[in-house]
Parts: structure tokens; sequence; C-alpha cells
């Protein structure tokens, strides 16, 4: 059984965040005229009505900043109606004059196939025309693809080398995933000391999935420093972000017990807020503590629910589970566990598809 997303387009939503984070780098003086200076005033001050307005005659006119803005309002829906395709359509104008910043974003449309066909390739291209003229977050979207070998052949070196270009500049996402190249012997020999390098930079961003790393490594000492009170506070700050990975690690740590003493109830409730965002690692943990009493009062129709809900997700250790807990439920309370995890789904705006095994 799997779950399929009844509307909407999580494509895009990803890409809306990805481009939202960078609307406030892109602006340059050599690329605004008095038009789209006024554009871009009102687009900081959110009168997108306004700032389409007032960019629409440079876009028209061939202004490559003024259309990657309107391609920006119309893919985020900011004042207007969301509509990719003619996102796209800008898009493609404003990269058409080697506009470094819609080249980017037209490339992992072309990646997701957003707004219109899927085109790993092209999206290779766009990233390497964007990357060459020096814009720090194409080459991290270019060692991203060489890494994951998404539509292109996997490529550790390249990868690297592209995401070390992006990290030295400073783009968090670069020095990430480039920390956890470093951290290993993966690719090339590991290189701890820059990876502590890229991930005190990536935190200190604010970066969640940075934070998470770092913490983890000083607990263990694999970042070359051992500190597990700061490495704790680094994956308290991930987990306050709302990452689901982050949770269930302070979770686990809090039921292996900090400084000695385990507390089930809290790491019940760090689990609970994973588990809400469909994380299967959390579903499972609330499903083996409910059904041992622990943390919590025993139950076993609660521990169905969460288990069936990881199941679904692929989670095999949780339908093994799901399955020995039949045995203790009877007809009704499965029945009413199967319908709040059908009610669980549907505030995801998820439903099942396929046949459980």
């Amino acid at each position: 059984m799997v779950l399929v997303r009844r509307s909407g387009d999580s494509s895009s939503r990803m890409l809306a965040i990805f481009l939202a984070s960078l609307v406030l780098s892109l602006f340059t003086a050599t690329s605004a005229s008095a038009g789209f200076r006024d554009a871009f005033e009102q687009y900081n001050a959110q009168n997108y009505p306004a700032a389409r307005i007032a960019a629409e005659p440079d876009a028209e006119r061939g202004n490559p900043a003024a259309q990657w803005l309107l391609g920006t309002i119309f893919l985020l829906g900011q004042g207007v109606d969301e509509d990719t395709v003619l996102a796209r359509s800008w898009f493609e104008k404003s990269a058409a004059s080697n506009y470094p910043p819609s080249q980017a974003v037209l490339g992992r449309m072309f990646e997701e196939g957003i707004g219109g066909t899927q085109d790993p390739h092209a999206a290779h291209n766009l990233y390497y025309r964007s990357a060459q003229q020096g814009y720090a977050d194409a080459a991290y979207l270019l060692g991203r693809q060489f890494y994951f070998g998404r539509g292109i052949e996997k490529n550790g070196n390249a990868a690297l080398k592209w995401l070390t270009i992006a990290a030295d500049e400073g783009n968090a996402d670069a020095q990430f995933l480039g920390s956890k190249i470093l951290l290993t012997n993966e690719i090339i020999q590991a290189d701890p000391k820059q990876a502590a390098i890229w991930l005190t930079e990536a935190a200190e961003q604010g970066h969640p999935k940075a934070q998470l790393l770092f913490g983890s490594a000083m607990l263990t000492g694999l970042a070359g420093t051992y500190n597990p009170d700061k490495g704790l506070d680094w994956i308290r700050k991930a987990a306050a972000t709302g990452l689901a990975d982050a949770e269930v690690r302070l979770g686990d740590l809090y039921s292996e017990g900090l400084n000695g003493r385990p507390d089930h109830a809290r790491a019940l409730d760090w689990w609970a807020k994973a588990a809400q965002k469909l994380n299967s690692d959390a579903q499972l943990r609330l499903a083996r503590a409910y059904a041992r009493g622990r943390g919590t009062d025993r139950n076993y129709e609660t521990a169905y629910r969460w288990a069936s809900l990881a199941a679904i997700q692929g989670n095999t250790t949780a339908a093994d589970l799901r399955d020995k807990l039949i045995s203790r439920l009877r007809p009704d309370e499965i029945e009413r566990a199967d319908r709040a995890v059908d009610a669980e789904l549907a505030t995801h705006n998820l439903t099942q598809s396929g046949h459980s095994s």
C-alpha cells in the first residue's frame, strides 16, 4: 500500500520555498531600471499587485530582472492565482537573456517538471550556465544534481567541486550537503575539520538539517569535536524549527537517557510532533511506546493506529508490529483505528492506494 497525494503539487511548493529564500539576494543595480526598482520595492513591502503592475512594462520590453520578478509572483501565487505555466514562461524569457537567477529557478522547474515537461538534461545545462557566471545557488543545484544523479550520471568529484564553490560563497544548503560528504570516505578522504567549518556556518545561518548533523557529530566527535552539551543544544535548535528528523532524534535522546536519566514522557512528546508530519520512524516509535505502556498508558488501539500509518508508508517493521497487534484488538477497535488512520491521511491531503500485504 502506498500514499497518493490527492491534489496539489508538492514539487511546486518545494520550489516555491527554494525561490522565496532567494528573493532578497537577487536585486542588483546593474539589472535594475527605475521601473524595476519601484517594482522590487513594492514586492519587498509585500504589495504584490502593485509590484506586478510596476514590473510588467519593463518585462514586456525584455528586462530580465523584471521578467524574473513576474515569474516569481506567478510561481508563488503572490497577489494572483498560482500559475506555474505562466511563471515558467517568464523565467524562460529571462533565462534567454542569460540572467543567472532565472536560469537557476528555471533549471529547478525543468528538473521537477513544474509548469511543463520534465527535462533533467535541460536543467543541468541551465544550472551550468548560471553557475559559470558565479551564481552560488546554481552551483549548489549543479553539485546536488551530480551527487544524487538525478537525470544525469552520478559524479561524486564533480558534485564536491560545485558544492565547494557554493559553500565557500556561504550557501547553507551546499555547506550541509558538502559536510555530509566530508564526514565520510564516500568520495574522498574524510575531512572533519572542513566539515565542521561548513556546518558551523550553516547551523549559525539557521539551517535545520545542518544543525541536526552538527549536533549529532558533536555527540560522537565525528566532526573532530566531542561536546555533548553543545551537540544537544544544536539538535534542540533543529527540532524547534519543526524538522521531523530532529524531533525524532531528540525523542531518542530523551528515551535513551540524557545524563543517564531516561524521560519516556518527553520522548513521546517529541516523537508525536514528528509523527504528525507523517514521519514513519516516529510513528513506529509511538506504536511501540503505546504497546509497551512506556511514557504513557498502554493502549493497543492507539499503537495499532500509529503502526498502521507507518506501515502504509512502507515501514516493514511497523507492518509486522501492526499485524501482531491485531490479535489484541476487537473488530470494532480495529475499525475505529482504521477510520482514524484515514482521517489522519485526509488532513495531509493524502489517500491510500494499493493493497496491504
